[in-house]
């Protein structure tokens, strides 16, 4: 079973707040499942040639909280830099380099705009106090998707 310190991404994202650890295996289960009680496993590539290929990203989203390697086992860009450079630097989060934030944040803040501020937080309070608040948000359903409209919104 993964620890809350296992969802820490180097860059100050949590893991678990991910749509393809929260929300989507769920949501891919249940299509899966129906799917399969009506029958698409043996004739989906009939109606659709492209199915097998489908079949199989399903199949993996469905399972893909359990067997994600999240960020510190390689999952998302196996090029990431931020990642790249906070190993390359012994930190386990950006927001504990003294360089942070750092040009390498630049393009991920258009996705994640929240992401700095979680640096900082980390900064803050220290890593098991920042993963603890990150499991009370999850918690709640609060997950990136939620977080990148509240920043949106200004709150």
């Amino acid at each position: 079973m993964k620890e809350p310190r296992d969802y820490l991404a180097c860059c100050g994202l949590y893991c678990k707040m991910c749509s393809l650890v929260n929300g989507m295996p769920e949501a891919g289960r249940a299509l899966h499942t129906i799917m399969k009680d009506e029958g698409w496993e043996s004739f989906g590539s009939y109606v659709y040639p492209e199915f097998e290929a489908f079949w199989k990203v399903l199949t993996e989203i469905s399972v893909f909280d359990e067997i994600s390697p999240l960020c510190q086992g390689g999952c998302g860009n196996p090029d990431c830099q931020i990642r790249i450079c906070a190993k390359e630097k012994g930190i386990a989060a950006c927001g504990l380099c003294a360089d942070f934030p750092c040009s390498l944040f630049d393009d991920f803040t258009q996705q994640y705009p929240f992401i700095i501020e979680n640096g900082y937080r980390i900064r803050e309070i220290g890593i098991e106090a920042w993963l603890t608040e990150q499991e009370e948000l999850v918690t709640k359903g609060i997950t990136n998707r939620e977080l990148r409209k509240q920043h949106q919104n200004g709150n």
